[in-house]
């Protein structure tokens, strides 16, 4: 059953995709738009953490190095590339390796096979190498090659010892049901246009991510602060 804050991210989340696909994204300013991107992954991490097939174990969370949250929309036949929105926090070493500022990503390369009535799907993707973590802020990280598992329920998890150690872990719910064997190939890379514009900065994604130097802004506490509630296996603070 859907929680409070579910549905509330839920009415933010429609407002988001009918923002980003019409006229009405037209008035706001890119910030604004940002903003509510930020509010778009927010409810794609609470909607992956509420449903007991997909939920990512809170150990799991304090042992990557890196999560992508993602949420995309379905678009003609598929699912993916227009009004997608998605972020990567990741560990900084030098400030006693806690998490980062957010920084955007671009999940227009990704696509996912349909099931009948879906129009949704919310994702969570762990980063458990450096390597995988230097792909996703540095370049175009290719999930066909990089991801080397599709993780879903935990049930499934504690069967298969290969999956656990697996560098990139998928956890995604597609419009309420687990489809993590419909992904198909695809990409993701930093959006660096959306990184200047939320830091006030000329650095991108790689410098943004793992440094000391960029505070975390208003807009996106909100999604750093479900990823520290998710990772101590608690909800977030509404």
């Amino acid at each position: 059953m859907m929680t409070i804050k579910l549905l509330r991210f839920a009415s933010i989340a429609a407002l988001v995709a009918f923002t980003t696909a019409g006229a009405h994204a037209e008035k706001k300013t890119f910030r604004e738009q940002l903003a509510e991107k930020l509010l778009a992954c927010e409810y794609a991490l609470e909607v992956v953490m509420t449903k007991a097939e997909t939920a990512v174990p809170a150990q799991e969370i304090k042992e990557a190095k890196g999560i992508i949250i993602m949420r995309q929309m379905r678009a003609g036949l598929v699912i993916g590339g227009q009004g997608g929105s998605a972020v990567l926090i990741c560990r900084v070493p030098q400030n006693g390796n806690q998490w980062g500022p957010p920084v955007f990503l671009d999940p227009g390369g990704v696509n996912f096979g349909l099931q009948a009535g879906m129009s949704e799907i919310n994702t969570v993707i762990l980063l458990n190498s450096d390597e995988a973590v230097r792909r996703a802020y540095s370049g175009r990280f290719d999930l066909g090659a990089d991801a080397k598992a599709v993780a879903g329920p935990k049930s499934a998890n504690k069967d298969n010892s290969d999956l656990m150690k697996a560098p990139v872990r998928i956890y995604t719910s597609l419009g309420g049901a687990y489809a993590g064997a419909t992904l198909k190939t695809g990409w993701i890379k930093p959006f660096e246009r959306a990184n200047r514009e939320l830091y006030n900065t000329s650095f991108g994604a790689p410098e943004i991510a793992i440094s000391t130097a960029f505070q975390t802004p208003p807009e996106a506490q909100g999604i750093v602060s479900r990823v520290l509630a998710a990772e101590q296996g608690a909800p977030a603070a509404p």
